[in-house]
């Protein structure tokens, strides 16, 4: 059994700042690479250079600050070309916010399929009086080019006290469809419009009789 769902659920995880992971990881390498030595290893699973407690920006043409990207650690393997991130933290700052973390995430050579893998947490700040939804999984695997992520572990979305599991996710930006497989569980709170922890509307007071003249 599977659900699904349309926006704005769907909104929650924009896959594009995932994509800028992967952008921002190569622009990084490129600017740090090394001069290639004659002995280069290439034949060993070794990384050629580390980097460490970094952190990138991205600004619009105005000057405003668009993304952002820190981390632990980066390494980069020559033997594959690819690169591993140790605790990124990816910040999407358009309104709402929304903020991307995991103990690890590993990029491929051209940066089309990036593994966020351990505790990762998707949270997209909460707008007026709705809390924060997060997407929590394991591991989750996202194409940015083609705007898919899949998981095949456990995936809770919260938001506040409505909360949402299933046994895998399928996620397409393209057309803001999540699919949850089953088995599916959920729980919605519906005290003002979905708001938890809204209070209660209060009854309106009941006209008094007045008195005969």
């Amino acid at each position: 059994m599977s659900s699904h769902a349309r926006s704005p659920a769907a909104t929650l995880f924009p896959l594009v700042i995932v994509g800028l992971l992967a952008g921002m990881t190569f622009w990084l390498e490129q600017a740090t690479r090394p001069p290639v030595a004659s002995n280069d290893g290439k034949s060993r699973h070794d990384p050629d250079y580390i980097i460490e407690n970094f952190s990138v920006r991205r600004f619009d043409s105005e000057g405003a600050l668009q993304h952002t990207l820190h981390a632990a650690s980066m390494h980069h393997y020559p033997d594959d070309d690819s690169t591993v991130v140790q605790s990124p933290q990816l910040t999407w700052h358009r309104q709402p916010p929304t903020l991307i973390t995991a103990h690890e995430a590993r990029l491929d050579s051209e940066g089309k399929h990036v593994q966020l893998i351990g505790d990762v947490r998707v949270t997209r700040s909460g707008v007026g009086d709705k809390p924060a939804t997060v997407l929590s999984t394991a591991r989750l695997d996202v194409f940015p080019d083609d705007e898919l992520a899949t998981s095949n572990v456990p995936v809770a979305i919260a938001q506040g006290r409505s909360n949402i599991s299933g046994g895998g996710l399928s996620a397409n930006n393209k057309t803001s469809i999540y699919i949850l497989e089953g088995p599916v569980y959920g729980i919605f709170d519906r005290a003002a419009g979905g708001s938890a922890g809204a209070a209660p509307a209060k009854p309106k007071p009941k006209p008094q009789p007045q008195p005969k003249r």
